[in-house]
């Protein structure tokens, strides 16, 4: 006889402090964003204040990638809004070390 699968319906709750780190990934993307068009729109002679929202991007990034880590997980509670925004932090991090070293190269 074959086994059934049983489906649960009942809604895990989030990992405390998720949507805080959501946030801030979405924060660190629109800085990434606007430095890029204020870049742009000034033909790369952007004022002192780009850098600073460059330098606080990659912060609030690197932040919330490291505070995306997990080591003990409780089954009771769902992960999945907490790592997505842990793997775009990630890739915002990477974004910002290409735009970086293309910055210092050529």
């Amino acid at each position: 006889m074959a086994n059934k699968k049983r489906y649960n319906y009942i809604r895990k709750k989030i990992v405390p402090g998720t949507w805080f780190r959501v946030m801030t990934a979405i924060i660190s993307f629109v800085l990434l964003v606007s430095c890029i068009v204020i870049s742009t729109c000034m033909e790369g002679q952007g004022p002192l204040f780009v850098g600073a929202l460059g330098i606080s991007s990659i912060i609030m990034a690197v932040y919330t990638v490291f505070n995306s880590m997990v080591f003990e997980k409780d089954p009771e509670c769902n992960y999945i809004p907490l790592h997505v925004a842990g793997i775009a932090a990630g890739i915002i991090v990477i974004l910002w070390v290409i735009l970086l070293l293309l910055g210092l190269f050529f």
